[in-house]
Protein backbone atom coordinates (compact mmCIF):
# COMPACT_ATOMS: atom_id res chain seq x y z
CA UNK A 1 0.00 0.00 0.00
CA UNK A 2 2.94 2.77 0.99
CA UNK A 3 4.64 1.41 -2.41
CA UNK A 4 1.17 2.56 -4.15
CA UNK A 5 1.10 5.84 -2.54
CA UNK A 6 4.54 6.92 -2.68
CA UNK A 7 4.13 5.49 -6.63
CA UNK A 8 1.61 7.97 -7.03
CA UNK A 9 3.18 11.21 -5.24
CA UNK A 10 6.16 10.38 -7.56
CA UNK A 11 4.11 10.47 -10.30
CA UNK A 12 1.65 13.35 -9.51
CA UNK A 13 5.38 15.34 -8.52
CA UNK A 14 6.88 14.80 -11.82
CA UNK A 15 3.79 15.51 -13.86
CA UNK A 16 3.03 18.56 -11.81
CA UNK A 17 6.79 19.75 -12.18
CA UNK A 18 6.39 18.75 -16.31
CA UNK A 19 3.54 21.16 -16.56
CA UNK A 20 4.89 24.10 -14.62
CA UNK A 21 7.77 25.71 -15.97
CA UNK A 22 10.15 27.68 -14.04
CA UNK A 23 13.13 29.52 -14.56
CA UNK A 24 15.94 28.05 -14.01
CA UNK A 25 18.65 28.17 -10.98
CA UNK A 26 21.00 30.30 -11.66
CA UNK A 27 20.01 32.68 -14.66
CA UNK A 28 21.22 36.09 -14.51
CA UNK A 29 18.53 39.08 -14.39
CA UNK A 30 17.89 40.24 -17.79
CA UNK A 31 19.31 37.45 -19.65
CA UNK A 32 16.91 35.86 -22.44
CA UNK A 33 17.12 31.75 -21.97
CA UNK A 34 18.23 29.28 -24.07
CA UNK A 35 16.23 28.32 -26.82
CA UNK A 36 15.43 25.12 -26.47
CA UNK A 37 15.53 24.61 -22.91
CA UNK A 38 11.56 25.44 -22.45
CA UNK A 39 8.39 26.21 -24.23
CA UNK A 40 8.52 29.87 -22.64
CA UNK A 41 11.77 29.99 -23.27
CA UNK A 42 11.43 28.98 -26.84
CA UNK A 43 8.14 32.23 -27.25
CA UNK A 44 10.97 34.53 -25.74
CA UNK A 45 13.34 33.93 -28.48
CA UNK A 46 10.87 34.00 -31.17
CA UNK A 47 9.79 37.57 -29.73
CA UNK A 48 13.04 38.46 -29.58
CA UNK A 49 13.81 37.55 -33.05
CA UNK A 50 10.23 39.44 -34.10
CA UNK A 51 11.24 42.95 -32.56
CA UNK A 52 14.92 42.26 -34.55
CA UNK A 53 12.83 41.72 -37.65
CA UNK A 54 10.47 44.79 -37.12
CA UNK A 55 12.97 47.39 -35.80
CA UNK A 56 14.04 46.94 -39.65
CA UNK A 57 10.95 46.90 -41.64
CA UNK A 58 8.41 48.78 -39.07
CA UNK A 59 10.13 51.05 -36.77
CA UNK A 60 7.09 52.50 -35.40
CA UNK A 61 5.92 49.10 -33.81
CA UNK A 62 9.11 47.77 -33.24
CA UNK A 63 9.21 49.84 -30.02
CA UNK A 64 6.33 48.49 -28.77
CA UNK A 65 7.33 45.30 -29.32
CA UNK A 66 10.42 46.00 -27.60
CA UNK A 67 8.80 47.07 -24.41
CA UNK A 68 6.56 43.96 -24.34
CA UNK A 69 9.44 42.10 -25.09
CA UNK A 70 11.57 43.37 -21.81
CA UNK A 71 7.97 42.82 -19.36
CA UNK A 72 8.17 39.21 -21.11
CA UNK A 73 12.11 38.97 -20.00
CA UNK A 74 11.52 40.53 -16.56
CA UNK A 75 8.58 38.16 -15.58
CA UNK A 76 10.63 35.43 -16.72
CA UNK A 77 13.71 36.22 -14.62
CA UNK A 78 11.61 36.87 -11.65
CA UNK A 79 9.81 33.49 -12.08
CA UNK A 80 6.47 34.65 -13.74
CA UNK A 81 6.04 32.03 -16.56
CA UNK A 82 2.38 33.25 -16.87
CA UNK A 83 3.52 37.07 -17.56
CA UNK A 84 6.17 36.42 -19.45
CA UNK A 85 4.10 33.84 -21.96
CA UNK A 86 1.41 37.19 -22.07
CA UNK A 87 4.50 39.43 -22.78
CA UNK A 88 5.95 37.71 -25.34
CA UNK A 89 2.51 36.96 -26.99
CA UNK A 90 2.43 40.72 -26.80
CA UNK A 91 5.93 41.59 -28.09
CA UNK A 92 5.06 39.32 -31.32
CA UNK A 93 1.79 40.98 -31.77
CA UNK A 94 3.18 44.16 -31.56
CA UNK A 95 6.10 43.51 -33.86
CA UNK A 96 3.76 41.98 -36.74
CA UNK A 97 1.02 44.46 -36.57
CA UNK A 98 0.66 46.09 -39.76
CA UNK A 99 2.38 49.66 -41.31
CA UNK A 100 0.75 52.26 -41.79
CA UNK A 101 -0.16 53.20 -45.08
CA UNK A 102 0.20 57.13 -46.61
CA UNK A 103 -2.54 57.59 -49.24
CA UNK A 104 -1.38 60.19 -51.93
CA UNK A 105 -2.91 63.48 -52.24
CA UNK A 106 -3.96 63.88 -55.29
CA UNK A 107 -2.49 67.40 -56.91
CA UNK A 108 -4.30 69.42 -59.37
CA UNK A 109 -2.33 68.69 -62.45
CA UNK A 110 -4.04 72.88 -63.89
CA UNK A 111 -1.60 75.54 -63.39
CA UNK A 112 -2.16 78.15 -60.72
CA UNK A 113 -2.10 81.04 -63.20
CA UNK A 114 -4.76 79.21 -65.54
CA UNK A 115 -7.18 80.76 -67.39
CA UNK A 116 -9.54 78.31 -66.37
CA UNK A 117 -8.96 79.42 -62.71
CA UNK A 118 -8.72 83.07 -62.98
CA UNK A 119 -11.75 83.64 -65.89
CA UNK A 120 -15.72 82.33 -66.11
CA UNK A 121 -17.00 80.49 -68.67
CA UNK A 122 -17.48 82.71 -71.44
CA UNK A 123 -20.86 82.77 -72.86
CA UNK A 124 -21.99 83.81 -76.36
CA UNK A 125 -24.03 87.43 -75.29
CA UNK A 126 -21.63 88.81 -73.12
CA UNK A 127 -22.52 88.44 -69.27
CA UNK A 128 -25.30 86.35 -67.39
CA UNK A 129 -26.98 89.66 -66.90
CA UNK A 130 -26.93 91.07 -70.54
CA UNK A 131 -28.21 87.59 -71.41
CA UNK A 132 -31.07 87.83 -68.79
CA UNK A 133 -31.78 91.63 -69.88
CA UNK A 134 -31.73 90.28 -73.93
CA UNK A 135 -34.26 87.50 -72.94
CA UNK A 136 -36.89 90.23 -70.87
CA UNK A 137 -36.12 92.56 -73.94
CA UNK A 138 -37.69 89.86 -76.20
CA UNK A 139 -40.26 88.95 -74.39
CA UNK A 140 -41.82 92.55 -74.00
CA UNK A 141 -40.78 93.01 -78.27
CA UNK A 142 -43.35 89.38 -78.60
CA UNK A 143 -45.67 90.75 -76.39
CA UNK A 144 -46.18 94.72 -77.95
CA UNK A 145 -46.00 93.18 -81.51
CA UNK A 146 -49.06 90.29 -80.10
CA UNK A 147 -50.29 93.93 -79.09
CA UNK A 148 -50.30 95.91 -82.16
CA UNK A 149 -52.06 92.74 -84.02
CA UNK A 150 -54.62 92.67 -81.54
CA UNK A 151 -54.98 96.66 -82.33
CA UNK A 152 -54.97 96.81 -78.15
CA UNK A 153 -55.65 100.53 -76.60
CA UNK A 154 -52.41 99.40 -74.39
CA UNK A 155 -50.06 98.94 -77.31
CA UNK A 156 -48.37 102.63 -77.04
CA UNK A 157 -47.67 102.41 -73.10
CA UNK A 158 -46.47 98.95 -73.39
CA UNK A 159 -44.51 100.15 -76.55
CA UNK A 160 -43.18 102.98 -74.18
CA UNK A 161 -41.87 100.32 -72.18
CA UNK A 162 -39.83 98.59 -73.98
CA UNK A 163 -37.82 101.27 -76.01
CA UNK A 164 -37.21 102.32 -72.26
CA UNK A 165 -35.81 98.67 -71.80
CA UNK A 166 -34.08 98.70 -74.81
CA UNK A 167 -31.96 101.57 -74.12
CA UNK A 168 -31.67 100.57 -70.15
CA UNK A 169 -29.99 97.05 -71.94
CA UNK A 170 -27.81 99.30 -73.85
CA UNK A 171 -26.83 101.65 -71.26
CA UNK A 172 -26.05 98.18 -69.17
CA UNK A 173 -28.70 99.38 -66.50
CA UNK A 174 -30.00 95.75 -66.06
CA UNK A 175 -32.46 96.00 -63.21
CA UNK A 176 -34.27 98.72 -64.92
CA UNK A 177 -34.79 96.18 -68.13
CA UNK A 178 -36.34 93.82 -66.35
CA UNK A 179 -38.67 96.07 -64.81
CA UNK A 180 -39.65 97.78 -67.68
CA UNK A 181 -40.24 94.54 -70.15
CA UNK A 182 -42.47 93.05 -67.23
CA UNK A 183 -44.61 96.20 -67.30
CA UNK A 184 -44.79 96.06 -71.42
CA UNK A 185 -45.83 92.25 -70.70
CA UNK A 186 -48.37 93.24 -68.01
CA UNK A 187 -49.50 95.65 -70.23
CA UNK A 188 -50.15 93.68 -72.93
CA UNK A 189 -51.40 90.80 -70.72
CA UNK A 190 -54.11 92.88 -69.46
CA UNK A 191 -55.21 93.94 -72.70
CA UNK A 192 -55.73 90.38 -73.87
CA UNK A 193 -57.60 89.20 -70.65
CA UNK A 194 -59.89 92.15 -70.49
CA UNK A 195 -61.13 91.45 -74.18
Amino acid sequence: MKAIILALVLALATSTGALAQTVPPGTPLNMAPQPGSSQTANLLFEAMMAVAHSAATNPAASQAASMAYQHALQSYNTGDVTGANSQAINALIQANAAQPTQIPVLRSTIPQTSAVQTAPFPLAGGTVAQVDADAFVAQARGAVNACTAAKSPNTAAAATNLAAAQNDAAAGRYMNVRVEARAAVNLCAAAQSSR
